[in-house]
């Protein structure tokens, strides 16, 4: 519930933000859609990416929100920082981001019954970190719009505790996970 007040936050300040620009300034408002292919030592999945903020000359600097299928679900909310190289049209960049990696599981989410003598293994996930670094190639196709192709690395981490009642010993057991996962990231995104 309290991501979709985030996102609604998140969405207001950027109209806000793009209506009262001041062309004066030389800051620019662009957004930054992509999709991304991720590849780990667990599975390949994808992820989608909106980032929007402010351009003046190299310099980018946004906020982003995210929806990371890897592994577990999960929704990054970031900062960005992006820096052009050259004066062609088309340009090399370096990129960063950094931020909450909030989960999106079910915060109980029950497994039934495994073994005859264990029940009901109740999961709880809890938001970690979230980080993305790499570089990437900028096409220009139109005035404002552009394609944007990058590799990066990218880590998330998640904790998830793990808890049930085992009929043996007649007692409860806890078990925590802390997740870090690295990954190799392409992305494939618009700029305008």
């Amino acid at each position: 519930m309290k991501l979709k007040y985030l996102f609604l936050i998140a969405l207001s300040v950027s109209c806000l933000f793009s209506v009262a620009q001041n062309k004066k300034t030389g800051y620019k408002f662009h957004s930054i859609n992509s999709v991304t292919l991720i590849n780990g030592s667990n599975v390949t999945s994808a992820a989608l990416q909106s980032v929007n903020g402010f351009k003046k000359g190299p310099l980018f600097a946004g906020l982003g929100l995210g929806l990371d299928y890897y592994l577990y679900r999960t929704i990054p909310v970031f900062a960005d920082l992006r820096y052009e190289f050259g004066k062609n049209k088309n340009k090399f960049f370096a990129y960063t981001d950094a931020g909450v990696n909030a989960s999106w599981v079910r915060e109980n989410n029950y497994n039934g019954i495994l073994i005859p003598e264990i029940y009901m293994i109740i999961n709880q996930y809890h938001d970690g970190f979230y980080m993305d670094a790499g570089m990437g190639y900028k096409v220009k196709i139109k005035k404002q719009n552009s394609l944007v192709l990058a590799i990066g690395h990218s880590q998330k981490t998640l904790k998830q505790i793990s808890s049930y009642f085992d009929g043996m010993s007649n007692s409860r057991v806890i078990d925590v996970y802390h997740y870090k996962l690295n990954r190799i990231v392409l992305k494939a995104g618009w700029e305008f």
